[in-house]
């Protein structure tokens, strides 16, 4: 046995003050140690998307998530804020991007939250009487959890530390559920719309023979005009066989899009819109000019931010690169240039008033591409034109039990309503 002998007085009482200085560190590691293997509670939250209130854990489930619990008052520079960034670069499209303002957060902080925060958040809660704080009994915000596809809170980040730990059980959560070829390269939820149209467009619609050749651009971007001429040169030394999307990000009008690429000198295939960042999302994209190349697999086989005129030539000759790669898992996996052929088949059957056989040829397309979830509205659309409405029903909810990212969710449960059942 070990006497310790303390001073009387003033120096007794100076100790016990440093000793209980040293206590909330120590408080706090073991509060971040009861939180992780807990399951994320299921409070009720509000939707600031859908204007709902939801349940948080069924909300995420399927998918594993990075959640951010914060009250608004924290910098996006604080280390919890750099954490989720590190993590966000890292891992840009393997967990959805959530954050939960959690307490009584003012209109202002919401703001913030929304259009500062350090991480591009794919959704926004509301929990004014902090319910999901008190659950987790969380001491300070803001506070960083990692959520499994199972609900289960696998790592923490606090302001008193976890940064470390967090990227950690990420790489470990990754290696344990890698994404398909087609879930890395966003197939299952490729539906944007088409500029000077009202419709959406999907993957299939605009897939090419061999790759496609996606940009993300920005109308005002001078760096975006002189890569185009870059990217069009390349596609059309590919003899056709690649496709060309251009994406603009900016909420520009027709006429200035139209202008901007003539200007360029570019004619892509398809001209799309994603203002709301949700395709760009899914690449990790953060800047314009980037690109993309996606081979007949569905796999991104060629990623590139930025431009710069000394690199042309060498920016030329990887996209060509890219091409032929592409062209080679054409022949090796011909699901998606099978999947393309049907695609055109079915679209040509409904054009000449024959649903039926496009419904075939549909599901043939989700038979061989299982992850491709826009398939399910072309099925109930041909099903609803051939008369057959419990198939068309039954497709719709399929569509949205796969929580797409799309900017048709809200139309599709419009149309579920329109047909006399509750939407899912």
């Amino acid at each position: 046995m070990v006497r310790v002998f303390l001073p009387a007085g003033r120096e007794c009482r100076f100790l016990a003050i440093l000793l209980l200085l040293a206590l909330p560190p120590q408080r706090a590691a073991a509060e971040q140690s009861d939180i992780k293997a807990r399951r994320l509670p299921d409070v009720q939250v509000r939707s600031l998307a859908g204007s709902k209130d939801v349940a948080l854990a069924e909300s995420l489930a399927g998918k594993a998530a990075v959640v951010l619990v914060t009250d608004g008052s924290a910098p996006a520079t604080c280390p919890v804020g750099r954490a989720a960034a590190d993590l966000q670069r890292d891992h840009p499209t393997r967990f959805s991007w959530v954050a939960v303002a959690s307490g009584p957060v003012s209109a202002d902080a919401i703001d913030r939250i929304r259009d500062s925060s350090s991480v591009r958040l794919d959704r926004l809660y509301l929990d004014l009487p902090g319910r999901l704080r008190d659950a987790l009994d969380a001491p300070r915000l803001p506070l960083l959890l990692l959520i499994d596809e199972e609900g289960v809170i696998r790592e923490t980040c606090s302001p008193a530390g976890g940064a470390d730990r967090l990227a950690a059980a990420a790489r470990t959560l990754r290696s344990l559920a890698q994404p398909t070829r087609r879930e890395g390269s966003g197939l299952e939820d490729f539906r944007l719309p088409l500029v000077g149209s009202e419709g959406l467009v999907s993957f299939l619609d605009v897939a090419g023979e061999d790759a496609t050749l996606v940009a993300f651009l920005h109308s005002r971007c001078l760096a975006c005009a002189r890569e185009l001429e870059v990217l069009d040169f390349a596609r059309q030394r590919h003899g056709g066989r690649a496709s060309f999307v251009a994406v603009f990000l900016d909420p520009a009008p027709e006429t200035r899009i139209r202008g901007f690429l003539g200007a360029a000198g570019a004619v892509p295939d398809f001209v799309l819109r994603d203002p709301e960042l949700r395709l760009a999302t899914r690449y990790g994209v953060r800047s314009t000019p980037s690109l993309v190349v996606i081979d007949a697999a569905g796999e991104v086989v060629l990623s590139r931010a930025g431009y710069r005129e000394e690199h042309r030539d060498r920016l030329f000759s990887d996209i060509l690169q890219a091409f032929g790669e592409a062209a080679r898992a054409s022949q090796a996996d011909s699901a998606l240039a099978e999947a393309r052929r049907l695609h055109q088949e079915a679209c040509a059957f409904m054009r000449e008033g024959r649903p039926g056989y496009a419904l075939l040829y549909q599901e043939r397309i989700r038979e061989l591409l299982p992850e491709y979830h826009s398939v399910h509205l072309r099925i109930a659309e041909a099903a609803l034109a051939d008369g057959r409405h419990e198939l068309a029903l039954q497709s719709l909810a399929r569509y949205l039990a796969a929580k797409p990212e799309t900017y048709d969710s809200a139309a599709v449960r419009q149309a579920i309503a329109g047909l006399g059942v509750p939407a899912p």
